[in-house]
């Protein structure tokens, strides 16, 4: 099944109500996006993805999302499709877990697609039997509308949707502007308890555009019998018109929950599982040390490049880093996999009581330790006497050798940006909220 057929088929118009009602955000905006479009999309039934989510709280802690844990914590492993219903349909008003499992970040088309089929007013066409649309109008303006294939200017669409079982009708519009780019924006202008005539509409749609385009001339409003929907955004969002429905496997227990995300299912499942419980899973996920040291600190792509991310807590409360540490295993052996890992832990010291001395003193590591050790004394005017020494180095010293605890002494850092206003970037979390510190930056910045 394709996953709109999927969507028109499983619309629960009662939990739509209810989530219209508590939504406290007015509009949102996006390219290709209105805020009815997750409304409509948190009121689609799927009881299955609901079972895989649960499975993830059951078996992993890739998540916090409350619900979820409190559900898990009272049915554990014994629940039923009823349980799953009573629970989050009726309670909660929860009917599929596409937010927590991040799912519309990978369903841009889909999103895009449902734009159009709800702005149209075809996706509300489709449940008579809840909705009625009573009036479609459309404001345009003399002086932002344009005539060629690359833009259509800015116009306006209003519908006003008529919810039967509660006897309220809502005048939504949907605003449009393109020129480079096309942005979509969508509100609630009004909501009646009865119905309003099309006079009474008209003049809310002109007063509501006089606040932006204040010129009265500039306005041209129009009433419409309905809006068509175009069959050609189905082509046009094809990615999203043809996704398939995904019906994920759900498990009883662990071990098969494990064994699927590891070897065709989500890998990066199985590697949490791995991590969090490696005497049980360590083995039977991570096949070499390479595939080790990429857990525990190799290079990440990130927005800006690579970056070694630099683990704050002390090892001893890594159980992870302890296991693979441990005499078990023999990585701490392995100078490679101790040289791909030992720039990513703040707690060095803590780090090297799981290092052999050999290892040490090796001519590959003794040096390295020495510089690391350097970034981590308590004397700040020698580090800051090293940041003057090396200034053509900073940042290869920040990216490798540095701790966290720099990026947060606003002593230390304002010297780093004194030397290279680029630094600016890396203040720390703790450090920007430091509003003395960040006054005295900004200063420094402006005068530059």
């Amino acid at each position: 099944m394709k996953e709109i057929d999927f969507i028109y088929k499983n619309f629960d118009p009662s939990a739509f109500i209810k989530n219209l009602n508590k939504s406290k955000k007015k509009y949102q905006t996006g390219f290709g996006f209105n805020f009815l479009v997750d409304i409509v999309l948190d009121s689609v039934r799927d009881i299955n993805q609901l079972k895989n989510t649960i499975n993830r709280y059951q078996f992993t802690n890739t998540s916090e999302i409350k619900v979820f844990k409190d559900f898990v914590k009272k049915y554990g492993d014994n629940y039923s499709d009823k349980d799953i219903e009573s629970f989050f349909f009726k309670k909660m008003n929860i009917l599929n877990s596409r937010k927590s499992d991040d799912l519309s970040n990978d369903l841009y088309d889909l999103n895009s697609l449902m734009a159009k089929h709800i702005e149209s007013g075809e996706f509300f066409r489709h449940f008579k039997k809840d909705f009625d649309i009573t009036f479609y109008g459309q404001v345009t303006y003399t002086k932002h509308t344009y005539n060629d294939n690359e833009s259509f200017g800015t116009f306006r669409d209003y519908y006003c949707l008529h919810i039967k079982s509660i006897n309220k009708f809502y005048l939504f519009f949907f605003q449009h502007n393109s020129r480079a780019t096309e942005m979509e924006f969508a509100y609630v202008t009004k909501i009646f308890n009865k119905k309003p005539t099309s006079v009474e509409l008209i003049r809310l749609m002109k007063k509501g555009d006089k606040e932006t385009y204040p010129d009265k001339e500039e306005i041209i409003t129009k009433r419409y019998r309905t809006f068509n929907f175009d069959k050609a955004y189905n082509r046009i969002f094809s990615d999203g018109y043809k996704l398939k429905h995904e019906i994920k496997p759900h498990f009883l227990n662990e071990q098969d929950y494990f064994n699927f995300h590891n070897s065709k299912g989500e890998s990066h499942i199985a590697q949490m599982m791995a991590i969090s419980n490696p005497e049980k899973y360590f083995k039977k996920y991570f096949k070499d040390w390479k595939q080790v040291a990429a857990v525990m600190g190799a290079y990440k792509q990130g927005s800006f490049g690579t970056y070694k991310p630099k683990k704050r807590e002390k090892v001893k409360d890594n159980k992870f880093f302890e296991f693979v540490m441990s005499e078990k295993l023999n990585y701490r052996n392995n100078i490679k996999f101790i040289e791909e890992i030992i720039y990513s832990y703040d707690d060095l010291e803590g780090f090297l009581k799981y290092v052999p001395l050999k290892i040490q003193e090796s001519k590959e590591l003794k040096e390295e330790i020495r510089i690391l050790r350097m970034f981590r004394s308590n004397n700040k005017k020698f580090i800051i006497e090293v940041f003057n020494k090396n200034e053509d180095k900073l940042e290869t010293l920040a990216k490798n050798y540095m701790p966290n605890t720099i990026f947060d002494d606003p002593k230390l850092m304002f010297e780093l940006i004194k030397l290279d206003s680029n630094f600016s970037a890396d203040i720390g979390k703790k450090l920007k909220k430091n509003k003395v510190f960040m006054s005295k930056v900004n200063k420094h910045l402006d005068n530059l």
